[in-house]
């Protein structure tokens, strides 16, 4: 089944509690699409949701950041009903980061796809990263993920290299976007 969108009402929101139901459906629906590219969180109750949003924002500030990873800005692509996606912005790269997940992040909800909201949510997202100074964010996908390749082309992005990583015991080509925005600072 597929939804519409309220298209007079997209765009990226902080995470919050009032989209908390839409959002569990999201993870339900990826899991049972077998979807296993993220980590979702567990958000089955009120309180383990209220702790998840505080994680993130912890994460936004810089506060209790688990060993491996970076600060990071976490969005929601909402339409004033539905969440329809993730997005996540990486304020700086490690090593690791470079070569798989880079400085932008992002997944809608597969009850939403082939609308045009992953272009328009990472289009959204460069915002923010803009707002961050990040002048040349990577972005990143797994080479057989043709719609995220064309997302993040649709976007500017210029294709750097592709690589093999491990990703959950086995190997996936990825291939690694850079979208330039000196231009626009």
């Amino acid at each position: 089944m597929k939804f519409e969108v309220n298209q007079n009402g997209i765009r990226l929101i902080k995470p919050h509690m009032s989209y908390m139901s839409s959002y569990r459906a999201a993870i339900k629906e990826y899991a049972k699409r077998n979807i296993v590219d993220f980590a979702y969180p567990n958000v089955s109750t009120k309180r383990k949701a209220k702790a998840y949003l505080k994680e993130l924002e912890n994460h936004r500030r810089g506060i209790n950041i688990p060993k491996g990873r970076v600060p990071s800005s976490g969005f929601w692509l909402v339409d004033g009903t539905h969440y329809l996606g993730s997005g996540d912005i990486r304020h700086y790269l490690t090593d690791g980061l470079r070569r798989l997940g880079g400085n932008i992040g992002y997944s809608i909800n597969p009850l939403f796809w082939q609308q045009g909201l992953g272009t328009l949510q990472l289009n959204l997202l460069l915002e923010e990263a803009k707002k961050l100074r990040i002048a040349k964010p990577i972005v990143t996908c797994f080479d057989d993920n043709a719609a995220s390749a064309k997302v993040i082309e649709k976007n500017n992005g210029i294709l750097l290299r592709t690589q093999d990583n491990d990703f959950r015991g086995s190997k996936r080509l990825t291939r690694i976007y850079e979208i330039d925005l000196t231009a626009q600072f």
